[in-house]
This record gives C-alpha cells, sequence and structure tokens, in this order.
C-alpha cells in the first residue's frame, strides 16, 4: 500500500511559510532583526531596507520568485558564452568576406554618384 501524505507533492516540495520559503523567511527574519538593531544603535535604515527588498523580491507565487529570475539572467547575461553569427544568403560569413562585400557595397555607390554627377554636368 502506498503512503499518501497531507503534505504538498508527497513530500517533495520545498516548506513554505505564507508566500515564502522558510529558509527565506529565516534570512528575511534574520536581516530585520539585524536591522532594528543597527536602526536604534545608529539610526541607519541600511539593513531593514534591505531586509524588505530581501522578502519582497522572494514572494513566490506558483514556485517561481523575482529573485530566482534575477539570478538566472545575471548568469545568462554575464557568466556564459554568447555567440553571434552574421547569416547572409549564401550562409554564414566570415569577418574578410563581410569586409570585402562591405568595400564592394561602397564602391558601387562612390560609382553610381559619380555617375550620377557627369550626367548632371551634361
Amino acid at each position: 500500500m502506498k503512503n499518501l501524505y497531507i503534505y504538498p507533492d508527497n513530500l517533495k516540495a520545498a516548506p513554505t511559510l505564507w508566500l515564502w520559503r522558510l529558509q527565506d523567511m529565516a534570512i528575511g527574519g534574520l536581516l530585520a532583526v539585524l536591522g532594528v538593531a543597527m536602526l536604534v544603535q545608529f539610526g541607519s535604515f541600511l539593513f531593514a531596507a534591505i531586509a524588505a527588498l530581501y522578502l519582497f523580491l522572494t514572494i513566490r507565487f506558483d514556485d517561481v520568485c523575482i529573485l530566482d529570475f534575477i539570478r538566472k539572467a545575471g548568469i545568462y547575461f554575464l557568466f556564459q558564452a554568447q555567440s553571434f553569427r552574421w547569416v547572409s544568403h549564401e550562409g554564414v560569413m566570415n569577418h574578410t568576406q563581410k569586409k570585402k562585400i562591405h568595400t564592394q557595397s561602397h564602391e558601387h555607390q562612390s560609382h553610381q554618384r559619380a555617375q550620377h554627377r557627369r550626367r548632371k554636368r551634361r
């Protein structure tokens, strides 16, 4: 007989309290306590603001939070190699091929301008 638990996902889900995971709630609580201590001792709102920001960014809906998205976006844009390819109708071009085509188009344009000037003078 298979055991059925009332806990979400048959004991495979992360423990949550209201809108936060327990780990996020513990970190936010420690930052809040530190924030209150800093506010009382030094009059600084820095740790209280950090605690509020952290708790806001870790609110979870459908097992997704803003902080996870920021982490994944940071890893993608900052730490993963990005590759860019220039593609023409013939296929992938390297830098020298692009440069050759670019100079040919400029030569063609300058030739057309010269012909246009000659026609204007007539």
